[in-house]
């Protein structure tokens, strides 16, 4: 098996937390970490020497010049994704890009297309498809072991990067325009529900600012009070047609929660789903109201009490095999298109107060 060839760009908390020790991982079979780009050179010489990259960047382009390699990790922030994603497909790269693909439907829709034209596979996080307990569950909710699945409730929400002790770097940009609680926590749920039951048709949605000032408890910026721009508390009610409704939540107002992150309710049962970062209870939980696999009420299905291993980097690893067999990502541009849309659209639902029909699939 060739190793592939890669580059990152941006070497924030994310890629030193998450993305570089799963690249690392796979680095001895599957990936040359070729390069590593940030215009802080203390943090890409940084990123270099401790992920054995063989060269470091402060300038992007010179990157996509210079550099030896075939993908392009863009671990930029939000407003930076489809620009640093479009020059490494107009230098003739792969690309993986961390969510959302793109600020605009627009950009999306540009970057699918010269993608397209140059033959080039984009791969967008999440990548929730590649999770054990997503596809255990949505195996089984498309055997119709829970009948017609009736509605969904899903929790995306948390206190906020502001309340991050962890955090090393300012997180005021995620209180900014261009950010927020559904660019950076609903897309996980978003991602999941659609994945699993399809896309979605139409979207209402409730929105606004209702803690207008932070204080940032952690990292160098510690103390330093924050003025909330975009909103962080937005309600999402989405209709996949054939009266299947779904409720998710997305906000920087939730402190903590008991709920799994999300349960799919049907006529004949219920599925549990924590595929990440909170909910309690196992990754997967199946109540049969009927026998089911010889079982009648709550269950753990044997094959989710194994190890739920989803980590950001499983997406990585998943458009390197795409690569090298020649297949298509599971997790698609075109999904992440379609996710990026739900949120534009419950956006403007809340402005207009009006029910805003989808245009995208996947």
């Amino acid at each position: 098996m060739r190793k592939v060839k890669i580059g990152v760009v941006g070497c924030g908390d994310v890629a030193f937390r998450s993305y570089l020790p799963d690249i690392a991982s796979l680095t001895k079979e599957k990936i040359d970490l070729v390069g590593v780009c940030d215009t802080a050179e203390e943090r890409a010489r940084k990123a270099a020497k401790e992920f054995k990259a063989k060269e470091y960047y402060l300038n992007y382009n010179e990157m996509l010049k210079k550099a030896d390699i075939e993908v392009v990790i863009n671990l930029t922030d939000m407003l930076h994704h489809a620009p640093f994603s479009l020059l490494a497909i107009k230098a003739g790269k792969h690309v993986y890009t961390e969510k959302p693909m793109a600020a605009t439907l627009e950009e999306a829709d540009t970057l699918i297309g010269e993608a397209a034209k140059a033959g080039i596979k984009i791969a967008s996080a999440p990548p929730v498809m590649l999770s054990l307990a997503v596809q255990q569950a949505k195996r089984i909710i498309n055997k119709g072991s829970i009948g017609k699945v009736c509605f969904v409730c899903a929790h995306s929400s948390s206190a906020g990067p502001a309340s991050w002790k962890e955090y090393s770097s300012d997180p005021t940009w995620f209180y900014k325009k261009g950010a927020g609680p559904l660019f950076d926590l609903a897309v996980y749920s978003l991602h999941a529900i659609t994945g699993i039951l399809g896309p979605v048709k139409k979207v209402t949605a409730f929105s606004g600012i209702a803690i207008p000032e932070r204080i940032i408890g952690g990292c160098a910026a510690i103390g330093k009070t924050i003025k909330v721009e975009v909103d962080d508390n937005t309600l999402m009610l989405l209709d996949f047609g054939d009266i299947t409704f779904a409720y998710i939540d997305g906000t920087f107002c939730m402190q903590a929660s008991k709920s799994p992150a999300i349960e799919f309710f049907g006529s004949e049962g219920t599925v549990t789903l924590n595929p990440y970062y909170y909910g309690e209870g196992p990754p997967v939980g199946l109540y049969a109201a009927e026998k089911e696999f010889g079982l009648k009420g709550w269950s753990t299905p044997v094959a989710a009490q194994a190890e739920e291993t989803y980590s950001l980097g499983d997406g990585i690893e998943h458009l390197v095999d795409c690569i090298t067999q020649d297949k298509e990502p599971i997790i698609s541009a075109e999904h992440g298109r379609h996710v990026l849309e739900i949120i534009v659209k419950a956006y403007e639902s809340a402005k207009s107060d009006q029910v805003q029909k989808l245009t995208t699939t996947f």
